[in-house]
């Protein structure tokens, strides 16, 4: 199993898709199979260790890497501890909680299966993962495979949410509701976004990120940049009003071909802000940098997405974009 994480083919191949109008296409004729499983309700409806044996059995994935057994725990073991965990007062709650806030799942249902419509417009080869949701007392957030992904609801039921997981602010802030599909789209897109594994540059990752986040929005087209990059309104402006100043310190900085894995830690990175330019600098700025050279070299060559991730030369992307900071 492979960890990432046409009806219209001519049409696509031969037609750019550079606006955010352009990528909202008619996907409703794009037949997606695709399934959707409760894996908490199971869980939390079990009433014997038998029960739990049973479903440990039957899903492997969630029991490695979604539940806090340590290595080498005995199988009994995992078994008597998860049927103690699940009748945990606070898990309990938490439990409740997920299924108020999230419901029949109509809308995350809803979501997914839009942005599968439009990765199989794009990739007829695409084959829908399963999606299963699951709790587990922040276990963890998501797993996305090419065959399933696995959602922790308990990390995105909101700030409401009696128990909230161990993390800083600004992540924090995207453990909504509203974050799931950018999120396991953006992991997805990994496996079409083609890179040079020699070049350990700057702009390398900054490019492969503003790949992915393409991707991403001609996937999702209803969605706002802001929740694909994680900002907010604010920085969304900020980033916006000050290119300029942005553009002019990796400029001078002559950050873009740096390899050094610390400097471009603190471009690329989720942080409060990039103090290296300034408080009004977005953390992450690297990769929203990124995402605006791509959007350049969209608007320039006029090319197809699939085109685009292909292209695994970050120095053409950056040349070809005639990107100069400036909107």
């Amino acid at each position: 199993m492979k960890y990432l994480v046409y009806l219209f083919l001519v049409f696509a191949l031969f037609t750019s898709c550079t606006t955010q109008s352009e990528k909202e296409i008619d996907v409703s004729q794009v037949n997606i199979d695709v399934t959707f499983e409760r894996l908490e309700q199971k869980l939390f409806s079990a009433k014997s260790t038998g029960e739990i044996k049973s479903f440990l059995q039957e899903n492997k994935l969630v029991a490695e890497y979604f539940l806090p057994f340590p290595e080498g725990t005995p199988d009994s073991a995992k078994v008597t501890k998860l049927f103690q965990l699940i009748q945990n007062e606070g898990l309990q709650k938490l439990y409740q909680e997920s299924q108020q806030k999230f419901g029949n799942l109509s809308n995350l249902q809803n979501q997914f299966v839009t942005a599968f419509k439009h990765i199989k417009h794009y990739y007829p080869e695409f084959k829908t993962p399963a999606v299963q949701t699951i709790v587990t007392g922040f276990g963890r957030d998501l797993l996305v495979t090419d065959s399933v992904i696995v959602i922790g609801l308990d990390y995105f039921i909101g700030d409401k949410a009696s128990f909230r997981p161990d993390a800083p602010t600004y992540i924090l802030r995207t453990f909504q509701p509203e974050y799931i599909v950018p999120k396991v789209i953006l992991l997805l897109s990994q496996q079409y976004n083609q890179v040079n594994p020699q070049d350990k540059s700057l702009l390398s990752d900054m490019i492969y990120y503003g790949k992915s986040y393409e991707f991403t929005s001609y996937m999702l087209p209803q969605v706002n940049d802001s929740l694909l990059l994680e900002y907010t309104a604010e920085q969304m402006t900020q980033s916006d009003e000050n290119r300029d100043v942005i553009w002019g310190h990796f400029v001078e900085k002559k950050l873009l071909y740096e390899t050094s894995y610390f400097t471009k830690t603190r471009y690329v990175d989720p942080r409060p802000y990039t103090a290296e330019i300034g408080a009004k600098a977005p953390g992450a700025i690297g990769r929203w940098l990124g995402w605006e050279i791509v959007k350049a070299y969209m608007r320039e060559q006029k090319i197809p997405l699939q085109k685009l991730m292909k292209t695994d030369n970050a120095q053409t992307i950056f040349v070809q974009s005639k990107y100069k900071g400036k909107s």
